[in-house]
């Protein structure tokens, strides 16, 4: 069971994700309806990163290769599950605008705490599965051994593994650019520049209604 979990494939551990949300829902916790979905969603992308973190600390850079060269995640995929994340986000800040002006105390402390969680999950949701993707395009582009390479330049002389990829996707969440990892390739230089343009306009929406949310709540 242990190496089962460790080694799901992408579409399972959103499987798994998604199946732990509905359980999560369906239990009769004392929450409203879009609480009880926020936490949902909270509870389902947690169990999604944990898989997927777990897989990145138990794979080094040769199991990492093998793996990305015979899966990936399908760039629909990744759309789909970017743009259900900001639409999470969008329902968490609207339901605090929405809500907590009413509340009081602990139960508004609650929701604001709520709506926080349901946005760092999704964001760290959407630069782990980008990883994934950066990881196996790489592999997958040197197992083809184009002109242009694997696309991606890591410094130094050992090959990446999984953590070098999650480093490589969350520098541009948090920055929007590269840094010392050199994009080499017109495709990669693509997959980038669509990464970096959603990662932007993320964290600008979140940063717009997170300050809607603190001047409502005051």
């Amino acid at each position: 069971m242990h190496k089962y979990l460790t080694e799901a494939a992408g579409l399972q551990r959103l499987g798994y994700g998604a199946i732990a949300g509905v359980a999560f829902w369906l239990v009769p916790w004392p929450l409203s309806g879009i609480a009880r979905g926020l936490a949902a969603w909270s509870f389902g992308t947690a169990v999604y990163l944990a898989l997927a973190w777990w897989l990145a600390q138990a794979f080094d850079a040769q199991r990492t290769r093998a793996r990305s060269q015979s899966l990936d995640q399908p760039n629909v995929l990744i759309l789909v599950v970017m743009l259900t994340a900001v639409g999470v986000c969008v329902a968490a800040i609207t339901m605090l605008l929405q809500q907590v002006k009413g509340l009081a105390g602990a139960e508004r402390a609650g929701h604001i705490a709520l709506g926080g969680l349901a946005l760092a999950t999704s964001w760290l949701l959407i630069h782990t599965i980008y990883a994934f993707h950066y990881a196996h395009r790489y592999y997958q582009t040197e197992l083809q051994k184009t002109v242009a390479g694997p696309g991606l330049d890591f410094p130094g002389a050992l090959d990446p593994d999984y953590f070098d990829f999650l480093y490589f996707s969350f520098v541009i969440g948090m920055t929007s650019q590269v840094s010392d990892v050199q994009v080499t390739s017109r495709d990669m230089r693509r997959i980038t520049l669509v990464h970096g343009v959603l990662a932007f306009a993320f964290n600008m929406l979140v940063l717009a209604l997170s300050i809607n949310v603190v001047a409502g709540a005051m």
